[in-house]
């Protein structure tokens, strides 16, 4: 799947990415049946990943939004961010780009509800199973008991939609998946 990723032609890709984020800002008002009003996204760093630029635009036009920055060995945290974000990101050494250090307060999963976290993967499967990238961010934070009531969505290509994935105990899935084709509610055999 990364060899695929890696050759992806630019111009269908151009074209999937705006397709992709329209889907995605549809899906976010009907994802549950409570106000999402914190929608926590990422910036793409590995090739072929999507970019969410035109949604993370979006959203901030209504909602809080927020970034991931890793914070110490295998935790990562999310930090609000504005209008400015593009300007207030560093690369990690593993060439992951991220909110500065001094950029964005961070997100309390104490006292907020109505979120929704936008989730990478490599490949997932239509029970919602995730394949990640190996370092185990994402399975570490949604498995935290205050994301329980979180609306985990996957963000992919159609192509990373697979009959069936490996998974391990820790991982973690999610209850809907979005690709440039459309929205996959998991468990279903179809798309909308």
């Amino acid at each position: 799947m990364r060899m695929v990723l890696a050759n992806l032609d630019r111009r269908w890709e151009q074209a999937a990415h705006g397709e992709l984020c329209n889907h995605l800002s549809k899906l976010i008002p009907m994802c549950s049946s409570e106000p999402i009003r914190h929608v926590l996204a990422w910036v793409p760093c590995f090739p072929g990943e999507v970019d969410l630029a035109g949604f993370i635009g979006e959203m901030l036009r209504s909602r809080a939004v927020y970034l991931p920055r890793v914070e110490g060995a295998g935790c990562m945290q999310f930090f609000r961010i504005d209008d400015e974000w593009a300007s207030r990101l560093e690369t990690t050494p593993r060439g992951i780009l991220q909110p500065e250090a001094s950029y964005g307060q961070e997100l309390n999963l104490d006292e907020v509800s109505g979120v929704a976290i936008v989730t990478p993967g490599l490949a997932f499967d239509r029970h919602g199973r995730r394949l990640g990238r190996g370092m185990g961010y994402y399975d570490r934070y949604l498995a935290d008991p205050r994301m329980q009531g979180a609306v985990r969505i996957g963000v992919c290509w159609s192509m990373q939609v697979l009959a069936e994935i490996p998974v391990d105990h820790h991982d973690v899935s999610v209850d809907w998946i979005c690709h440039e084709r459309g929205v996959l509610a998991v468990g279903s055999e179809g798309s909308s």
